[in-house]
């Protein structure tokens, strides 16, 4: 089953809050990418500590 994604194509999406972090310059037929931002990856490295 295919999931739509609430945001436009050519995007990078944060996997973790889901925010629109930048756009895709080439996308080469993906629609959307993950990665995971500065705000979620920080806040990921202090409860690590």
């Amino acid at each position: 089953m295919v999931q739509k994604s609430k945001v436009q194509q050519d995007t990078i999406v944060c996997q973790v809050c889901e925010k629109v972090i930048d756009t895709a310059d080439s996308s080469e037929g993906v629609k959307v990418l993950y990665g995971i931002c500065q705000r979620c990856l920080g806040s990921g490295d202090q409860k690590a500590k």
